[in-house]
């Protein structure tokens, strides 16, 4: 059986299908009584990997869930953040996240009481349009790599921030 999977492995490297090294590979995990692998491109399931800034840019605009019921974009970040903890840029991103969502929720219980003055209702429309505001700038940063609070944030956990890297012209050569 071995010799078998050896002879097509030989044909496959005949064929120009794949490298010496790619040969040398396989018939080493064949002859070692490994078990063998599918190759990836036989997989009949394609597995999703992203990167860690895709990863921070969706736990930014789950808050955006509560749109569909209160607390909701309380939650799902909340779970995406503890979820891949470990991460330390995730971690980082998690705090910033979860320091906006606690401050928007007492921005908002204070902009309801003052609904009772009338200044109220200014403010949580104003509330309203800086969490869509800083939600969508802090998902194009996080995408970026830039670990950046959210401007009038209270800092309930300790964010390391990153400044972007500065583009730096060329010099002209002579």
């Amino acid at each position: 059986m071995d010799l078998d999977q050896i002879e097509k492995l030989n044909d496959l490297k005949q064929k120009g299908l794949i490298s010496e090294e790619e040969y040398q590979q396989a018939k080493e995990r064949i002859l070692g009584a490994q078990p063998q692998q599918s190759a990836p491109a036989a997989q009949p399931h394609t597995i999703l990997q992203t990167n860690n800034y895709d990863y921070a840019m969706v736990l930014h605009l789950t808050q955006f869930c509560s749109w569909l019921f209160p607390f909701l974009g309380l939650i799902v970040p909340l779970i995406m953040w503890q979820s891949k903890k470990e991460d330390a840029y995730v971690d980082e991103q998690g705090k910033v996240v979860m320091n906006w969502v606690f401050s928007s929720i007492i921005y908002g219980i204070v902009g309801i009481i003052l609904c009772f003055v009338l200044i109220g209702i200014p403010l949580l429309i104003l509330l309203f349009i800086c969490s869509v505001v800083f939600t969508i700038m802090g998902a194009m940063d996080a995408n970026k790599g830039i670990i950046k609070n959210y401007p009038m944030s209270i800092k309930f956990f300790d964010v390391r921030e990153t400044a972007p890297t500065p583009v730096v012209p060329a010099s002209p050569q002579n």
